[in-house]
């Protein structure tokens, strides 16, 4: 049922995005700090809350794409682990940004230079969903229709299939992911994992 209408998450599975849009002057060179820093960080556990629906460019409470529809389905996670993702986004954004090729990403760029708080923290961080706009969240689904009917028709699925299971319970988060998408040059498609970095 929802992959025929996951849109392009059916390439990359569902994910929790802690920076991404970001290419390295020296990739090693960036491991090593996030080897470094991730240290500083316990492991902790989190819990699912529930399923929600985004709004696609939801920055700053308006999109970007002149739409309310929530186009996105995602898991949210209980306060004091979003607490502690927003920590690790934080630490992570602002210490990698010495080692980022300064370059224009490549999404929808003129849409946010007609927003000019938004284009600041692309020409600054490379991306316009960080540091304030940074909301954690595990995506499932992406590219919905907009209605009502499929979203709330998603969730009832996945509450009766899956709640029980997703739902208020403990688990453990000890590590992120390094995932690439340009690999040799090209763009993939899909991500890999390229490194793991434990935390503690």
């Amino acid at each position: 049922m929802v992959a025929k209408v996951c849109g392009r998450a059916k390439t990359f599975g569902c994910h929790f995005t802690i920076y991404d849009i970001f290419t390295p002057t020296d990739y090693e060179s960036v491991l090593k700090y996030l080897r470094a820093e991730m240290k500083n960080f316990q492991p902790f556990e989190f819990t699912f809350t529930g399923f929600a629906g985004y709004v696609r460019g939801d920055y700053q409470g308006k999109s970007v794409y002149n739409t309310d529809q929530k186009t996105v389905l995602a898991l949210d996670f209980d306060k004091n682990a979003e607490a502690m993702f927003k920590k690790i986004h934080e630490k992570i954004v602002t210490g990698v940004q010495e080692f980022r090729q300064k370059i224009e990403p490549e999404f929808d760029k003129e849409l946010f230079r007609n927003v000019p708080e938004l284009w600041e923290l692309i020409t600054k961080y490379g991306a316009p969903y960080v540091m304030e706009n940074y909301g954690p969240h595990l995506t499932l689904v992406s590219a919905l229709d907009g209605t009502d009917q499929t979203l709330n028709g998603l969730i009832e699925y996945l509450n009766k299939n899956y709640g029980d299971e997703l739902i208020d319970k403990p688990t453990a988060f000890d590590k992120i992911y390094v995932f690439e998408e340009i690999i040799d040059g090209q763009f993939s498609g899909y991500f890999r994992v390229k490194d793991e970095i434990l935390l503690g």
